[in-house]
């Protein structure tokens, strides 16, 4: 090759290479001056940055995970609603709130669930001005959760009481847990489905925005502004796939349901808090419809009979560990208060609930001894 045409083919190369930084530059500048947040995160963020903006939970020891502190409405301590003193100013009255996406306030916003209302509740219409709720409920918990949540988080907030509201979850970890692995020679006896542990599962992000740009366009890379973090499964259960969740929960029976609310009412009242037990409210009149017009509906079938079953432990739970009983169930109501999920609570549900709990603690609130 002459020297002649190796100058030119350097100059070449030259030319695109600062083509291709000007456009890199170019592409990443428009991004970062013009794009929306979801296209910084597909062009422009780093994974540290994009798991800290767009995960809705995070990894933690022990409770396997909690609430993203980076989320609008979720305090640096990884619960919903801001962050309250510790230790407990004097003369505050503190309740927490233990339980699942119900208590967390699925499809609601903070002001709108039912701890944030509870407060609202006995401040405005009780004048107990003083207190103060903590919401630690977190979607997907179910009551082992809580009895660890409790343990490692909850008491350090110095709780005057403890409202503990679970059944859903607990009823699908005996619809679908494999008994030999719930209740046998497993690592994870009673410890329900087999979760795993929280690992984020995105690979490192390219560099390049303009890399990104083409390879998201030419499917050569997963859009990263899509939910990616999952629980690993430690394979010691494997999935159950087409048994009849009815066959499961004749097989798994509330044992383990009764055993955490018993530690969690031991562990509150070793604190000197008030435990409050409360059955589980949902719109079973809905449920029963569907499996009148489709007996197939064996997982219909299979919740109304789980869920019966828990909440009827609950009055001797109570009875046993001293702790108070709110029937939710009786005294919630059907229909509106619910989201289409029959599950959930809409606002007013919430708002509903709130009302019957306050009705239940403002009595004892600022008498309490804890007893």
């Amino acid at each position: 090759m002459s020297r002649r045409l190796l100058l030119n083919l350097m100059l070449v190369i030259f030319g695109l290479a600062l083509a291709v930084i000007a456009l890199e530059l170019g592409v990443r500048a428009w991004f970062d001056a013009r794009g929306s947040e979801q296209d910084r995160i597909r062009y422009i963020y780093d994974r540290g940055t994009i798991d800290a903006k767009t995960a809705q939970l995070v990894g933690v020891p022990y409770l396997n995970y909690v609430p993203n502190p980076a989320l609008d409405d979720v305090n640096e301590r990884g619960y919903r609603g801001e962050a309250v003193a510790v230790p407990k100013p004097d003369g505050v009255y503190r309740i927490v709130a233990l339980g699942g996406s119900t208590t967390y306030g699925h499809g609601l916003t903070e002001a709108e669930s039912w701890p944030r209302q509870l407060e609202r509740s006995l401040r405005e219409d009780y004048g107990d001005a003083q207190v103060e709720v903590v919401n630690l409920g977190a979607p997907g918990y179910f009551s082992l959760d809580s009895a660890v949540n409790l343990a490692t988080r909850g008491l350090a907030h110095e709780p005057d009481a403890i409202i503990v509201y679970h059944g859903i979850n607990d009823a699908i970890v005996r619809m679908f847990q494999d008994p030999t692995c719930y209740a046998s020679d497993s690592p994870l006896v009673g410890m329900g489905l087999d979760r795993g542990i929280w690992q984020y599962t995105g690979e490192d992000m390219p560099p390049s925005a303009l890399y990104r740009l083409l390879a998201l366009r030419l499917g050569w890379m997963d859009d990263p502004t899509i939910f990616t973090d999952r629980l690993q499964h430690t394979g010691f259960c494997p999935p159950e796939p087409g048994t009849n969740p009815l066959d499961l929960l004749d097989a798994n029976p509330p044992v383990y349901f009764e055993r955490n609310l018993r530690s969690i009412a031991g562990l509150g009242q070793a604190a000197g808090a008030r435990v409050v037990l409360s059955t589980f409210a949902w719109d079973t009149a809905a449920a029963e419809a569907a499996l009148a017009a489709d007996p197939s509906l064996l997982q219909a079938e299979a919740m109304l009979r789980a869920i019966a079953e828990q909440n009827a432990l609950i009055p001797q739970i109570a009875e046993d560990t001293g702790a108070l009983v709110v029937d939710l169930a009786a005294e919630m109501g059907q229909g509106a208060y619910y989201q289409g999920d029959q599950v959930h609570q809409t606002a007013a549900g919430a708002r509903r609930q709130a009302e019957i709990y306050a009705a239940a603690l403002a009595s004892m609130i600022g008498t309490d001894d804890g007893s």
